[in-house]
This record gives C-alpha cells, sequence and structure tokens, in this order.
C-alpha cells in the first residue's frame, strides 16, 4: 500500500513539475494566444491615440491641398531611413513612455481602432481604390500577433507592437506649381512604413538573434490626409540640442525637416530607378539629377528685373562715398520722380 501511496505522489509531482516547466518556457506569445483561445480579453494599457472633433475634421478638410489645378506636377518618392540623421525622430521611443509613442506606434493604433484604413502595397504602385484596401487582421495574423476581435476594434497587447523593428519609412511627394495663384509647393502624398524584420536562427543554433536587421518589408500605403489630423497633435522632438518638443509631426512633414534618397519617380512602366540604373555610381548620379531638377524649376520661375540686376551687377569698390551735397540731390532727384516713372 505503501508503494503504490509513493508511486501516486511521484506521478503527481511529475505533472506538477512538467506543468511548471512548461509555464516557464512558454512564451509571451503562446501565452497571449492561449488567453484568446480561453475567451480572455487582452488589454491594451498603453498610450491612447487622441479623438477628432468635428471641428479637427474639418480643419483637416481645409488643410488638403488641391492639386487639380496644378500647371506642372513632379511626383518623387524617397526613402526614411531612421537611422539616420534627423530622421530619428519618428522613431523615438520605441517603446511607449507615459503618454509618448513613436509614429508607428501611433499609425498601428489607429489602423487597430478603425480609425484610418491602409491600401495594399501592390508593388510600390500607390493605388486608393476599395479592393485594395487591406484587413488589419491580416497585418496581425502576418505578424504573427495574437488578437481579438469585437466588431471592427481590434485589440491586442501593447508590447507586440514590432515598433522597434521599424525603421523606415517610404514617403511620396509631389512638387507642384499652381499657376493661379504663383504657388511652389511640395505635398506629403502619402506614407508606407517599412519593418526591418528581427530574424532568429534555429533550435540547432541556441535561438540566437541573427546580426543582420533582415530584408525591407513595406507594410502597407496610407494617405497622409489620413494621418493629417492625428500628426498635428502629436508632438516630437526633433533637435539633441534643444529638447522642447516644439514641433509636431505634421510640421516635420510639412517642413520637410527630413531627409532621403530619391529611389523612384512616377513612370508610365512603374519601375524603380535601381532597376533602370544597375549601378551605385549611375543610381547616384540619377538620384542628384532629379534633385537638381527640383531645385531649378524653383530658380526658373522667377524672373529678375533688369534694372535690379543691373544694380546689383555694379562692382562697389568702384562707387565713390556721395558726399552730403550729392546725397540731399540724389534724395531731391527720387522725389521728383512721378508715378508713371515709379510704374
Amino acid at each position: 500500500m505503501k508503494k503504490i501511496t509513493q508511486i501516486i505522489l511521484l506521478l503527481c509531482f511529475i505533472c506538477v513539475f512538467q506543468s511548471y516547466a512548461q509555464n516557464q518556457t512558454e512564451s509571451l506569445r503562446d501565452r497571449l494566444a492561449k488567453k484568446q483561445q480561453q475567451g480572455q480579453t487582452i488589454q491594451d494599457n498603453g498610450p491612447k491615440v487622441p479623438k477628432l472633433s468635428v471641428r479637427a475634421e474639418m480643419m483637416n478638410e481645409t488643410q488638403d491641398k488641391d492639386l487639380s489645378g496644378a500647371t506642372w506636377i513632379r511626383e518623387v518618392y524617397r526613402f526614411l531611413d531612421l537611422t539616420k540623421g534627423t530622421n530619428a525622430a519618428l522613431y523615438y521611443p520605441v517603446q511607449p513612455i507615459g503618454d509618448k509613442m513613436n509614429f508607428y506606434t501611433l499609425i498601428f493604433k489607429l489602423m487597430a481602432n478603425g480609425s484610418i484604413v491602409g491600401y495594399d502595397w501592390n508593388q510600390g504602385q500607390d493605388l486608393f481604390v476599395d479592393n485594395l484596401i487591406i484587413n488589419f487582421g491580416d497585418v496581425l495574423n502576418r505578424l504573427e500577433i495574437p488578437f481579438q476581435k469585437n466588431g471592427n476594434v481590434f485589440t491586442f497587447d501593447e508590447y507586440s507592437i514590432p515598433s522597434n523593428e521599424a525603421l523606415g519609412y517610404y514617403v511620396k511627394e509631389a512638387w507642384y506649381f499652381d499657376q493661379s495663384n504663383s504657388v511652389l509647393g511640395v505635398k506629403t502624398v502619402a506614407i508606407c512604413p517599412v519593418l526591418f524584420r528581427q530574424q532568429y536562427l534555429g533550435e540547432d543554433e541556441q535561438d540566437a538573434p541573427m546580426t543582420n536587421a533582415g530584408s525591407r518589408e513595406p507594410q502597407f500605403w496610407i494617405p497622409y490626409e489620413y494621418l493629417r489630423p492625428y500628426a498635428a497633435r502629436m508632438p516630437i522632438m526633433t533637435s539633441d540640442l534643444n529638447n522642447v518638443m516644439n514641433k509636431t509631426v505634421d510640421d516635420y512633414f510639412r517642413l520637410r525637416l527630413y531627409e532621403g534618397d530619391i529611389y523612384k519617380t512616377t513612370n508610365m512602366e512603374n519601375k524603380f530607378l535601381q532597376e533602370k540604373f544597375k549601378t551605385p555610381q549611375s543610381l547616384k548620379y540619377a538620384q542628384d539629377s532629379i534633385e537638381a531638377q527640383l531645385k531649378a524649376f524653383d530658380k526658373g520661375l522667377w524672373v529678375i528685373n533688369d534694372s535690379i540686376k543691373a544694380a546689383g551687377d555694379q562692382n562697389p569698390k568702384k562707387i565713390k562715398p556721395n558726399s552730403r551735397a550729392k546725397k540731399s540731390k540724389a534724395s531731391s532727384s527720387q522725389a521728383s520722380f512721378s508715378v508713371r516713372d515709379r510704374r
């Protein structure tokens, strides 16, 4: 009888030990998936995205630049590397701190609660049509993030957002000239987050992370006008010398404070520059040529008055200082100009 009791106690101990070991080795993703299967609610305790008022929505409509009357448009695509220069303003903080979060976390939360929609990457061609609207549940499944869906709202764990892997953005700009009001401007048309997925080795390599950041994975296109009202209410720090958050994400894009290499311009073949220019030298030359063309068009819009140009061409060293009498004579002669002369 004692032997039977001892065997039963031994079996119970083994079962308890195995269950404890399984819970210790179980990853966070597995535990969240198990909670989802058991019907438990996954709480989102992170910073909340702002809700738009009717006034903010109306203001956003008035701020959108209508390009239908533009007589010249050049569409340019850039890649923003968040590890370089001022682009880091969109990356930090990597994990939310209090009510602060980075730009990708904001986008992720807005799509989760149904405030905005994204469109398929579509091989780099941004088309904002209904049949290309992505299902955010498919995005979560692709990123292997356990979630629950209540109506149109997706709920998931805050720390499952791969904001640390969002190391880049594709940005579409439209350089335009509107002849009706003589305005040359640059409009941010669309944004596409780019993840650099962290790859891990298999069990034979002791599950050690790989040293490289992985390949680029474009996520989805989002028209910037969808993001503008939220970006205008999201302060960011753009300088290491001045830590005051005196600018917003909307200021960041509107003032073009970012740095990005041109990887594509709108063309009928929908080809990237890298497909047309095979070598790094030719690619760099093409990028610099496009930048020069944009600057040259801006300068060529304005015609300098001949009289002003002639005055500017004079050598100041040859002009002798005028005496008091000459100054008074010059002033009187200027005062005697008629309206027609000034015209």
